[in-house]
């Protein structure tokens, strides 16, 4: 299964574009960088339900996997509404990206809301934004994956636990409903972020439906539970064990949660 080193994963809208409509990419994008420097924090606070995109640069490795970066906008503030960033997103071209910044393949995650309250952790290169299409990106990580095709023809696997390395803390608040899966083994995973990629309609304000809308593998639960206090997930990017997330099938994104029991 795909392997993901990062200091996170984050890991999709409603307008319809006319073909035609191109936006310009700006000279402040830059070429994949594989190894990460000049670390800085980052802090999306209040941020549940806002808006975010990431796009992963990749690179096809000798054995077919594939390795790149990923830039997501995650904590920069947007230029426009959300319906706008939306469409503006969908409205990027792969091949074009491959020809303006190098590599073999090109994924876009999103558009995605955040569903954890606050998030903080790290991103590289000093933070410097790289704007696509009027989105601020950070430099967030490195993305690895067994086959580089099937990963950028859109296959994300859903309900399979990957590693994910990276140094972050997620601050869901006391009264807020959160979303959570668990494994057939007992290990609880609570959802971060939510896509529209698949499901336009796949809003915050459609998770109370989401249980009825999944199709989950035999042994696997979905439940959804009302925090009376505080609840923080973290990560460490060197942990041992390392980190792991899931997706479900609307890649919803899913962490693991050591404090949480699969009996409530």
């Amino acid at each position: 299964m795909m392997r993901i080193q990062s200091l996170w994963t984050r890991v999709f809208a409603t307008a319809t574009l006319v073909a035609a409509v191109v936006w310009p990419l700006t000279a402040q994008a830059q070429a994949p960088m594989v190894n990460l420097t000049d670390p800085c924090p980052i802090k999306a606070e209040n941020w549940r339900g806002r808006a975010f995109y990431e796009i992963l640069f990749m690179f096809r490795q000798p054995d077919g996997g594939g390795i790149g970066n990923y830039f997501n906008s995650l904590s920069n503030k947007l230029p426009k509404s959300k319906d706008v960033m939306d469409a503006r997103f969908r409205a990027l071209n792969a091949e074009t990206l491959k020809k303006e910044f190098g590599g073999d393949g090109v994924f876009f995650n999103g558009p995605r809301r955040l569903v954890a309250n606050t998030i903080t952790g790290m991103s590289w290169d000093g933070c410097k934004q790289r704007v696509i299409a009027g989105i601020p990106l950070n430099l967030d990580g490195v993305f690895e994956v067994p086959s580089l095709e099937k990963f950028v023809s859109g296959s994300m696997p859903a309900y399979k636990p990957m590693v994910s390395k990276r140094t972050s803390s997620m601050l869901f608040k006391a009264g807020e409903t959160v979303y959570e899966l668990i494994t057939p083994e007992g290990a609880v995973y609570t959802m971060f972020s939510l896509s529209l990629k698949i499901d336009p309609k796949n809003t915050i304000e459609n998770l109370p439906t989401l249980g009825k809308r999944l199709t989950l593998p035999a042994g696997w639960q979905f439940r959804s539970r009302k925090l009376d206090k505080d609840m923080v997930l973290t990560a460490t990017a060197d942990s041992n064990p390392p980190n792991t997330v899931v997706l479900d099938q609307l890649e919803g994104n899913y962490q693991y949660n050591a404090g949480a029991s699969a009996k409530k």
